[in-house]
């Protein structure tokens, strides 16, 4: 059965929340700070973005909140860099 709620995680990051959000319902994959979106990712590459950081656990589809808390880590770490 698909989530009718999107699975969301959230970090900390210089002083502004950023989440990770992903709906089951149609693998829209966003990256927000404080509300505003600074990624969106739709199928297949939400799903890519999702198996690159956690494996290939459910092929990205089912994410767990350690597989967005992984994806949420490496976005931070390309916007330090960036």
């Amino acid at each position: 059965m698909l989530r009718s709620d999107p699975r969301r995680v959230t970090a900390q990051f210089g002083g502004t929340s950023i989440s990770a959000e992903y709906s089951e319902q149609t693998g829209q994959l966003c990256l927000r700070q404080d509300g505003v979106v600074l990624r969106e990712w739709f199928p297949p590459h939400s799903w890519i973005a999702i198996a690159s950081v956690a494996g290939a656990r459910h092929w990205g589809t089912k994410p767990t909140d350690d597989d967005l808390h992984a994806l949420l880590r490496n976005e931070l770490t390309l916007l330090r860099t960036s």
